[in-house]
């Protein structure tokens, strides 16, 4: 009975074949033709092109153990680190934020988010410690090293040849104006050693740069916060590992750049009694960092079988926040008593 039924089937099958015109000489002729092979040839070669080369490209690097080491104790580990951050991403790997369409990177947006946030980071504590730094009581010999990078630092990091505001005009990427930053950044740190620029250590400029941290911080949490309200009730939030990844990269800039501030202001930090606090902000965002999962998940907040990354990386940052609070209040209230 078996036999019978499988030798029915197989006729069928063959009446379906033959029905369809289908011979393997045909097949093979369809191979020798060279335009078939080609795009059949082209055809593969996209299908494994975007995933395969995003696969090889993609590298979010959380190391958070680095090694400040200087030349000579005139320059600024900050602005080092700054240097080292821009020298990591952007020429020691790809920077995929404005990776045009033939790039394999090109439908990456984990990586690029992450990235884009180191660099708004960077930038922003370049710019804090440029405004310290360039003021009207200093002589006529400004910085202006440190200012050009603060200006450079700015630049859309989406940026690859053309204006986002007109298409048709051409303008430095990203990648480039971000190299000149860090040369400047690097020329900076030579020229203190000569003396002939400044870097300040103040206890009023190092509140100053944690204040604009924390309104950054403040910023990301609000985001964050926005994003858990409006979408976590949803199966899918198809934005909240781009939010996630983008906050979680200038959570990891600043726990690089606060060591570095460590590093420039020791003596402060120890004087007005905030060591201890700056260690357990950089602890906060250490843990902000290490966060990580498969999957991001943008869960329901009473949810018994998913997790919300988005509102730990709120929490730890809320935490460094708060902290960094505490050590403005230090350097205010200590600096205002010496003043009476």
């Amino acid at each position: 009975m078996l036999k019978k039924y499988f030798d029915n089937i197989k006729s069928l099958l063959q009446e379906k074949v033959n029905k369809t015109n289908f011979s393997f000489d045909k097949f093979l002729r369809f191979l020798s033709s060279w335009w078939h092979f080609l795009l059949a040839g082209f055809v593969l070669f996209v299908a494994l092109y975007y995933p395969l080369g995003g696969w090889f490209v993609h590298h979010i690097d959380k190391n958070t153990e680095y090694e400040i080491k200087l030349a000579d104790s005139k320059q600024s580990a900050t602005v080092d680190m700054a240097s080292y951050i821009i020298n990591r991403e952007v020429n020691k790997k790809l920077w995929t934020a404005n990776s045009p369409f033939f790039y394999p990177s090109y439908f990456l947006d984990n990586m690029p988010s992450f990235q884009l946030g180191m660099m708004n980071a960077t930038s922003l504590v370049i710019n804090s410690l440029q405004k310290r730094i360039d003021t009207p009581i200093q002589n006529k010999n400004e910085n202006t090293n440190l200012k050009k990078a603060a200006y450079l630092l700015k630049y859309d990091g989406t940026v690859w040849m053309f204006s986002p505001q007109n298409r048709f005009a051409p303008v430095p990427s990203a990648n480039t104006q971000y190299r000149k930053a860090r040369k400047s950044l690097l020329a900076y740190n030579q020229a203190l050693i000569k003396d002939e620029q400044f870097f300040y250590k103040r206890p009023e400029d190092l509140a100053f740069v944690l204040k604009k941290i924390n309104l950054s911080l403040g910023a990301s949490i609000q985001e964050l916060d926005n994003q858990i309200r409006e979408e976590s009730a949803g199966w899918i939030d198809f934005k909240a590992d781009n939010l996630f990844y983008y906050n979680q990269g200038k959570a990891y800039a600043y726990f690089l750049l606060l060591q570095a501030l460590a590093y420039d202001y020791k003596d402060i930090l120890v004087q007005y009694d905030a060591y201890v606090a700056w260690t357990k902000s950089l602890k906060a965002l250490e843990n902000a960092v290490n966060l990580d999962a498969l999957y991001i998940r943008n869960a329901e907040l009473n949810s018994l079988i998913s997790a919300n990354h988005l509102l730990y990386l709120a929490y730890y940052m809320e935490k460094a926040k708060s902290l960094n609070k505490n050590i403005v209040l230090k350097l205010q209230t200590k600096r205002d008593k010496n003043a009476h």
